[in-house]
């Protein structure tokens, strides 16, 4: 399995978190639970070669080769498996705010859920999908998918400063901001924050603060780190070892022992720590 990510467009980088394009001989590893963990933000799928079988808040899809998806931002895993045959897919990874940027539509009726992208973006994605499924080359229609979501940026652009600030301090507290910072720095109640974030995130504050919270600990443990060496620093994020092994399996299925010691998920551990800014093919 090979897994290439590919730096986005300029214009494009403030809205992509990454993009990626996978390719194998006989699919998804069989052995690999490929569990996709929570990161908070929505993802475009064209899967290229072979279809995709997904399983999602306890629903199971078939994202079917040659078609076009539009994931949700998720506060739950998402576990895929392809069948044993040649599979090429391309992912866009949207930044919390990219996706509502570039498409215009409330992220909160797309939350934790997949979804064909005709039946969300209708006629733009009727004439892309069937664009890119004549381009010849993998490399053509990663071009042409990037050209096609700037075309709707210069036209729907709707930047929010409110959001990127909010966003921006979750991000750089790894989620330990608490909400009522949010709200006396920025002079907004709870409910308009929630409803701001729910349209344009598709999650709430507190959930991409939970998010960005676990994902400290995630990349932790892609690079290599065991549990057992960062167990201090739990309490810093959590009120205690419990409260972290209650997020852990509400992000990934599984308790952080039984994750590092029964669960081999290699697809998941080459996707983290990759974003639009790294050093990309």
């Amino acid at each position: 399995m090979n897994i290439s990510f590919v730096k986005p467009r300029s214009e494009l980088l403030p809205y992509i978190d990454k993009l990626f394009v996978v390719e194998s001989r006989v699919g998804l590893p069989s052995d690999d639970r490929s569990i996709v963990a929570p990161n908070g933000c929505a993802k475009l799928v064209i899967p290229c070669v072979n279809s995709i079988l997904s399983v999602i808040d306890g629903h199971t899809q078939v994202s079917r080769a040659q078609q076009m998806y539009f994931v949700g931002a998720m506060d739950c895993p998402a576990l895929i498996q392809t069948a044993s045959l040649r599979t090429i897919f391309i992912t866009i990874v949207f930044a919390p705010q990219g996706a509502f940027q570039i498409f215009g539509v409330p992220m909160s009726d797309t939350s934790n859920r997949l979804w064909d992208t005709d039946d969300v973006f209708g006629s733009w994605s009727r004439d892309t999908r069937k664009r890119i499924r004549s381009l010849p080359t993998v490399a053509e229609k990663v071009a042409f998918i990037q050209e096609q979501l700037l075309v709707l940026l210069r036209r729907n652009r709707c930047r929010n400063s409110l959001v990127e600030t909010c966003i921006d301090a979750l991000r750089s507290s790894d989620g330990r901001i608490a909400i009522k910072e949010l709200q006396r720095t920025t002079g907004h109640s709870w409910r308009y924050l929630d409803r701001v974030f729910q349209e344009r995130v598709g999650l709430s504050p507190k959930a991409l603060a939970r998010i960005f919270r676990f994902q400290r600990f995630y990349r932790k443990w892609a690079n290599g780190e065991s549990f057992g060496r960062f167990r201090d620093e739990l309490y810093d994020y959590y009120y205690d070892q419990a409260h972290f092994t209650r997020e852990f399996r509400r992000m990934t299925g599984h308790s952080p022992a039984n994750f590092v010691r029964d669960v081999p998920n290699e697809f998941g551990r080459r996707l983290v720590g990759f974003s639009s800014d790294s050093t990309a093919r």
